[in-house]
């Protein structure tokens, strides 16, 4: 059986242990400084981030985080979805299916008009999950380093 709960409910060790996992499965190196951040941005209400995490047969097995964001050109607000896990033992078995559906009510919840977010451009699987959910846009996304070693040019 699957459950969603918020993050919080599952503690720190078990999140950071689903976190950790995300991280090297993308090659990311992650600090105990990087988790207890990301943690205390969970865990707080100094920021927008919020998390949800699924439980199969109790256990939690997957993650997502996400945030509100503005949507100025068209006067709405829409979800980003930053993180998303699922524990490779049990995908395929609905994990992420109810993740981003339990995200969904909370969109319809809170007035959001759209769910927005970015995988790999290697992770064809997870592609092929999200084809499912959304439509692949147009936009393409860039990163601005700030102090410069992104070769864009400083002003």
């Amino acid at each position: 059986m699957i459950k969603v709960v918020e993050t919080r409910q599952i503690g720190f060790e078990k999140w950071a242990g689903l976190y950790k996992a995300y991280a090297e499965f993308y090659k990311v190196p992650m600090t105990s400084q990087q988790l207890q951040t990301a943690w205390n941005w969970l865990d707080g209400h100094e920021t927008e981030l919020r998390g949800i995490a699924a439980l199969v047969d109790g256990e939690p097995r997957g993650i997502v985080h996400y945030r509100r964001f503005l949507r100025p050109l068209v006067g709405e607000v829409g979800i980003f979805l930053d993180d998303i896990f699922v524990c490779p033992s049990v995908r395929r078995l609905g994990v992420g299916k109810a993740l981003l559906k339990h995200l969904e009510h909370i969109a319809e919840i809170q007035d959001c008009t759209v769910i927005r977010w970015m995988t790999a451009e290697h992770n064809h699987d997870a592609q092929n999950f999200y084809d499912q959910f959304g439509k692949k846009t147009g936009w393409l996304t860039y990163d601005h380093k700030m102090g410069g070693g992104d070769g864009g040019e400083k002003k």
